[in-house]
């Protein structure tokens, strides 16, 4: 749970849901927006993955260690910390496939994407809250506060739309 709830786990609902607002304006369906989402998604995690394992080639600097050693150190350090990036991404992106599906209308899986974007931005603000403090005000309001991005997210969504 410690590497799937931080800053990138954020960072891949939040691309999820921008690039559903702008991309499903120009879409036609929920096909189309997902297989536009998960290429970005999964363009922008191995973007992250080398920027990671790049920033982290210099650490332990002063020990003699094998370049092929530091790479895979370096690799391995920046796999654990972005992971939470790709799977974060992944639960409202399944919202879209439930449109591709045909459970849900096309404007309904957008919608819900959207939502369950929140919705997911509000667990991880509640989860990296609650590492320390058992305050459930505390947590909520971590929660709520983490949410809001989404929702402003939702209300772009609507003045791009109408």
């Amino acid at each position: 749970m410690k590497h799937l709830v931080t800053e990138s786990a954020v960072y891949g609902v939040i691309l999820v849901a921008g690039l559903v607002v702008i991309v499903a304006n120009t879409a036609e369906a929920s096909w189309d927006v997902l297989v536009k989402v998960l290429a970005t998604v999964v363009v922008f995690w191995a973007a992250h993955l080398y920027a990671g394992t790049v920033a982290h080639l210099g650490d332990d600097h002063e020990q003699e260690i094998p370049v092929r050693d530091r790479l895979a150190a370096a690799a391995r350090h920046s796999l654990d910390h972005s992971w939470g990036m790709l799977v974060a991404a992944l639960v409202p992106v399944s919202v879209l496939l439930l449109g591709v599906a045909n459970a849900l209308d096309d404007q309904a899986a957008i919608w819900g994407t959207l939502w369950v974007a929140v919705a997911v931005l509000g667990v991880l603000g509640y989860f990296k809250v609650a590492v320390w403090t058992p305050r459930l005000s505390l947590r909520l309001a971590s929660a709520s506060i983490t949410s809001l991005l989404g929702l402003v997210l939702i209300a772009l969504k609507v003045f791009v739309h109408y």
